[in-house]
């Protein structure tokens, strides 16, 4: 019938269709119908009560077993569903087979063909909200033949398998006993000095730890060894490759044998040209901190390194690059002094350490701003907890959001080893090879060991701040003073650069002194944030009407009394930026062959006054720090980057990804995947369709290596449909997030589904640093040249990397979303990840 209404009317009358009263009853439910419709009514009621004299077959069109049913002489094959359909259908229409049974038998919900066009219906409703369900693991084999594009390999931070002998592919015989005096023979697959690895063709009882003796029976038949020589050696690993069992050994530290020693040494060094030297751990290491050093010149979250003194945490070290020096820019005084430390004050320390105690990490939404008046910079900061315990959220954002120097940060916090500082290269110390890296001097070393926690800030302002709204009460303005700094910088904390390849055209140095603006006749005082021969940086204490293109005149008020030899008064510049607030300003020096009165005096500063410049140099007083707070960084940093390579056809693919032992939620999302393998990550539910074409790569291809990273923001939605597993994804850009658009999303998952949200900062990479790894890659040539120009070529065919991490608990903050909604989603996540 042609509506709801009708199909309503047929329902209900189709029950009484056989009933002696049902002209009555049909005249009443039909009084306000015209003729020709009760016409139509009753003319499909007697087409669906006539009797139906087709045979029902649902073998193959149905997902039940069909079993046969006999009725009025005729064989019907039903499942169970459709035998109650059919003998429901007796009942009602009296012991008549009828059109109507047939029909719903037909298009009940356990048809394949029904079952088909819903699983459609659903598929382009999913496909137009960007969902999709997530396959199970059991879909997707352990060895595809066609290599998915979004199975990418991955590799581990940190991670330099060292070892102090050489190692040679060798296969000989030997016998094993044990102390229960089981015999078995054996066959080398490598053999160094002190370290046998053998195979064994049976299975063998044996754990960890076990001791064996070896006997060297095979050499003994050609070489002058004593066969009835027992070598103990302790099982170090045991790998279980199908029916082949393999042992690593390493022989114990109380058996000595010069003539033994002396033998092996001869033997492996006579033939490790014709039987080659074990070199997989020198590949891995090269692999690893190849990709480690396409990342660290674009790291934009800036490691903080910290000791304990009287139960507070003090920032001791930051380590900067190009892309996370603005974070720190922002936190250097008007002494010139870096008062970063001064946000982790005694009661915030207790409540990070209190919570390192309980968890892994610790993580921590910070807001701050700054006032500069009267030549002094006071800073605010407050964590997201303390401003919602003291109902002061709001007005902490709203005011602060109205300033430039407003700033959000995700804080993480996790504690080191400072061992682990220094890692030796994966080259044989008794290997005389060039660009061997020298151990930590005791300057250096006593400069790290008192560290304890490594903390990781990232500027996330551009993804939070468009949350902020005009309104707030003035008259608690007052009470954001409980969140100012004291105006002295207890904790002095030290800049270590870590120095690549310049990206820049020109090196930018952080210095304070104060200056002066004139535009028109408009006059503003401000102070040099940072500055090159050709650039500056001014933050000015009230905004001034400028455009870009426009000149300034800068007076360098604070160099002059200095430098009375240069001319510093009104020196022209060119507008390149100017932010919305219009009190930090860009400025570069007018493209013109004259002599420019800044330059000359940029240039004579740089050259002869480095002293004044120390933040940026102060590395330089300790060899080697830079490299071991490099490595306490790689040791488990908390983003999970993804890199792009770029082929000779030049076509960009995603190929690889960097896992950490920082295990954070998104990691271990991530690992969950259906596909995903220890080996691999399969990113396919997140790049579904064409989010990888029109999401990433333009974006990619349109950043110059010289570029601060550019930032999307990923939403993720977890729920389930019909029993299955359905992830939608949303994109958003960092200058066009669309705040409605965010709201409305979380909305939609607050009820019962699973919110993420994934901050990914695009950036270029450039050539890659062989010099970093040349030892390595010297060794790797020496045995396995073919290998080391793989690898090579590879590095080479770096073009990209999306650094991602987690935001989700900043992002509801900045929500307004409650923190039992919070705490829900935190709680429905570790489920999900549990499953």
């Amino acid at each position: 019938m042609p509506n709801d209404h009708f199909e309503q009317l047929i329902e209900q009358l189709k029950l009484v269709v056989n009933e002696p009263d049902f002209d009555k009853i049909f005249r009443t439910l039909t009084e306000g119908e015209d003729g020709p419709t009760r016409f139509q009514l009753k003319m499909e009621l007697r087409r669906l009560a006539s009797p139906c004299l087709q045979t029902v077959d649902l073998r193959n069109r149905v997902s039940g077993r069909c079993q046969p049913y006999e009725f009025l002489g005729r064989k019907h094959y039903l499942d169970d569903v459709a035998k109650d359909i059919f003998e429901r259908g007796l009942k009602i229409y009296g012991g008549v087979f009828t059109q109507d049974t047939f029909e719903q038998i037909l298009n009940a919900e356990n048809n394949n063909r029904v079952i088909q066009e819903k699983e459609r219906e659903q598929a382009l409703q999913r496909k137009a909200q960007h969902a999709e369900r997530i396959a199970t693991r059991e879909e997707i084999p352990e060895h595809d033949d066609v290599r998915s594009p979004y199975i990418i390999d991955t590799f581990q931070f940190g991670q330099y398998p060292y070892r102090a002998e050489e190692r040679m592919n060798f296969t000989v015989e030997v016998t094993l006993n044990d102390e229960y005096g089981d015999q078995r023979r054996a066959i080398t697959s490598d053999l160094s000095v002190t370290g046998l690895r053998i195979r064994l063709d049976a299975a063998w009882q044996k754990q960890v730890g076990d001791e064996i003796d070896v006997y060297f029976t095979g050499l003994a038949r050609e070489f002058t060894i004593d066969p009835e020589m027992a070598v103990p050696y302790t099982i170090v690993a045991i790998d279980q490759q199908g029916e082949k069992t393999y042992f690593s050994l390493n022989r114990k530290a109380e058996f000595t044998s010069s003539s033994l020693d002396s033998f092996l040494k001869r033997f492996i060094n006579g033939y490790k040209k014709r039987y080659r030297v074990n070199i997989d751990n020198t590949y891995q290491t090269l692999m690893n901190k190849g990709h480690e050093q396409f990342l660290m010149p674009r790291l934009g979250a800036l490691p903080i390194y910290f000791s304990i003194h009287n139960k507070q945490l003090h920032a001791d070290y930051v380590l900067t690059t190009d892309n996370n020096r603005h974070i720190v820019e922002d936190w250097i005084n008007e002494h010139n002094q870096i008062a970063l430390g001064s946000i982790f004050n005694p009661r915030r320390s207790q409540h990070f350490l209190k919570r390192l105690a309980d968890t892994p990490g610790a993580t921590a939404t910070i807001l701050t701003f700054s006032i500069t008046a009267r030549g002094k910079i006071h800073y605010y900061s407050a964590l997201a907890e303390e401003l919602i315990k003291n109902n002061l959220w709001r007005t902490f954002v709203n005011f602060a959001a109205r300033k430039s120097s407003f700033r959000v940060y995700q804080f993480r916090l996790r504690s080191i080893d400072s061992n682990s500082a220094w890692q030796p290269q994966s080259v044989p110390y008794e290997m005389q090879i060039p660009f061997r890296l020298q151990p930590p001097t005791p300057k250096v070393k006593h400069a790290i060991e008192p560290l304890t926690h490594l903390g990781v800030l990232t500027d996330i302002t551009e993804s939070m701040r468009q949350f902020a709204h005009d309104d707030y009460d003035k008259g608690l303005v007052k009470s954001l003073k409980a969140f100012m700094h004291p105006p002295s910088v207890p904790i002095r904390t030290k800049d270590v650069r870590l120095e690549f390849v310049d990206l820049r055209k020109e090196q930018r140095f952080s210095y304070r002194s104060r200056c002066r603006v004139r535009v028109g006749k408009s006059i503003r005082e401000g102070m040099v944030l940072d500055l090159s021969v050709h650039g500056l940086k001014l933050q000015l204490d009230d905004a001034v009407a400028l455009q870009a293109g426009e000149v300034a005149l800068v007076s360098l008020t604070g160099f002059e009394k200095h430098h009375r030899k240069f001319q510093l008064r009104d020196i022209p510049y060119l507008v390149v930026n100017i932010d919305i607030s219009q009190t930090t300003i860009n400025l570069k020096t007018p493209d013109s062959s004259e002599k420019h009165d800044g330059a000359l005096f940029f240039r004579y500063l740089i050259k002869e006054h480095r002293n004044q410049l120390k933040l940026l140099h102060e590395n330089t007083s300790l060899n080697g720090l830079e490299l071991c707070l490099r490595n306490l960084y790689c040791d488990a940093p908390p983003t999970v980057p993804l890199y792009f390579y770029q082929n000779n056809k030049r076509q960009v693919t995603l190929r690889r990804a960097g896992l950490s032992r920082w295990q954070t939620a998104w990691l271990t999302l991530l690992q969950g995947l259906p596909g995903s393998r220890a080996s691999n990550l399969n990113v396919q539910p997140l790049l579904r369709g064409d989010s990888l074409t029109t999401m990433l790569l333009p974006e990619l291809q349109g950043l110059s290596r010289s570029d601060r990273p550019r930032r999307k923001l990923l939403l993720l939605k977890l729920y389930r449909e019909q029993g299955e597993a359905v992830l939608r994804t949303e994109w958003h850009a960092a200058d066009q997030f669309d705040t409605a658009a965010i709201l409305s999303f979380i909305d939609q998952c607050l009820p019962d589904a699973v919110f993420v949200a994934v901050a990914v900062d695009l950036s270029k990479t450039g050539r890659p640093d062989i010099q970093f790894v040349q030892a390595e890659m010297n060794y790797l040539s020496q045995y396995a040249a073919h290998r080391a120009n793989e690898l090579e070529e590879e590095l080479w065919q770096v073009y990209g990397i999306a650094d991602t991490q987690d935001v989700t608990d900043d992002l509801l903050k900045f929500a307004d979303i409650s923190l039992e909604h919070i705490r829900q989603q935190q709680q429905r996540l570790a489920h999900w990840l549990s499953l």
